[in-house]
């Protein structure tokens, strides 16, 4: 009976944690799969729709596409990369967010040209801002999770780049940009927290990150 009562005294505290950490991962509904599908099959050229911040920076938008492993140890979590253009490196698919699109439909769409994948999006991971390689250029950088839910034989980019499940360890190690980095150690903060929460209250699995 103690540890019912401990238990239901905790309920309160727990649902509002659990509901605090299930907002982070709510999924975002952007325009349906096949119009989006379709939309892709033509590739846009040209940045006259792009957009930019009051600073002038051009609005980059992007996904860290993952999925759950299960071992015989734990569970664990990999991430799609994809190959750059001048073959330095392995990235997370990303690209200009244009006027007549949501900031989610961009980030699927850039995902969808880059790494040929579809899935769930999640909320934002957050805002970065940084200088171009290429160019001496401001970006501001935002990026979302995506957990995939199927991956295409075929996709735009297919010829001109790689795409390959990685561990999270040679994700860090392989990508070169540190705003990147950052988003995807956001994205293990979010998964550790929620199961940590689980493992406390229900004694589930390791997840190895």
């Amino acid at each position: 009976m103690v540890g019912i009562s401990g238990f239901l005294m905790k309920f309160p505290l727990f649902l509002h944690t659990l509901l605090s950490l299930l907002e982070r991962f709510a999924v975002k509904f952007p325009m349906p799969i096949e119009k989006l599908v379709h939309r892709v099959s033509h590739p846009r050229t040209g940045r006259h729709l792009q957009r930019y911040n009051n600073r002038g920076f051009r609005l980059v938008v992007g996904c860290i596409p993952y999925r759950y492993r299960k071992t015989e140890e734990a569970n664990s979590i990999e991430v799609l990369v994809i190959s750059a253009q001048n073959g330095k490196g392995l990235l997370f698919p990303k690209g200009g967010w244009e006027k007549d699109e949501s900031m989610e439909e961009a980030a699927i769409r850039e995902t969808l040209e880059e790494a040929g994948v579809l899935g769930d999006i999640e909320c934002k991971l957050g805002k970065w801002s940084y200088k171009s390689k290429r160019q001496s250029i401001f970006h501001e950088g935002h990026m979302f999770p995506l957990l995939v839910k199927q991956e295409l034989d075929q996709w735009p980019e297919k010829n001109i780049r790689k795409r390959e499940w990685v561990t999270i360890s040679k994700a860090r190690e392989e990508c070169p940009h540190l705003w990147m980095k950052e988003a995807l150690e956001e994205l293990v903060c979010r998964h550790a927290q929620l199961h940590q929460l689980a493992c406390s209250n229900n004694g589930v699995g390791s997840l190895n990150l």
